[in-house]
Order: structure tokens, then sequence, then C-alpha cells
């Protein structure tokens, strides 16, 4: 019988620990999943706007860029006060700082 639990909580801990090793166990209560922390690397995420003495850069994802800059499949090609416009081959996008919304034009 002890056996048995001891070959169960096995079979179980060999299930459950995949999933577990691609969580950080640093991370705060609630900050979700690392499913979730991957889904927010497709989006584009304005996290800063640099204006300085004829240098305007853009933080996006992480990355600093300046226009003309490529991320992705996008170009920047304007950095305003508190935006950024990015544009592809086919589409238009407005990027708000302190916004998870997106405006598209094509």
């Amino acid at each position: 019988m002890f056996n048995l639990k001891l070959l169960l909580c096995a079979a179980i801990a060999l299930q459950v620990y995949p999933a577990m090793a691609n969580v950080d166990p640093t991370s705060p209560f609630g900050k979700g999943s690392a499913k979730q922390v991957a889904n927010l690397e497709d989006k584009l995420i304005l996290e800063s706007i640099i204006h300085g003495e004829g240098i305007h850069t853009a933080v996006i994802n992480g990355k600093i860029l300046k226009p003309l800059d490529t991320i992705g499949q996008y170009r920047l090609v304007a950095v305003n006060n508190d935006s950024v416009v990015l544009r592809s081959e086919t589409e238009r996008l407005k990027l708000y700082v302190f916004k998870a919304s997106v405006l598209k034009n094509n």
C-alpha cells in the first residue's frame, strides 16, 4: 500500500513539475502565469518617451528606438509627446504611453 502511494505521488510530481519549471519563484503573487507573460511579448507596449536636444527616442518592449529603427515588422516613424507611430507595409499603429490599447489604421 505504501509503495502504491509513493508511486502515485511520484507520477503526479512528474506531471506537475514541467508546468512549474517556467514559473519565476521571485515574481509577485497575482502577476500571472508564464503563458500570460509570453503573450505580452507578442504585444507592442510603449514604456517611455524621451525627448532630448534633437534626439527623440521611445522604449517599446524594453528596446530603445529612435525614428526609422525597426521592431518586428514595424518601423518607428514618429515620436510625439505621449504617443509614437509605427508603420509596416500593411498597417499603421499608434501606441500611447500607459495605455494598453492600440489604434490601427490601414
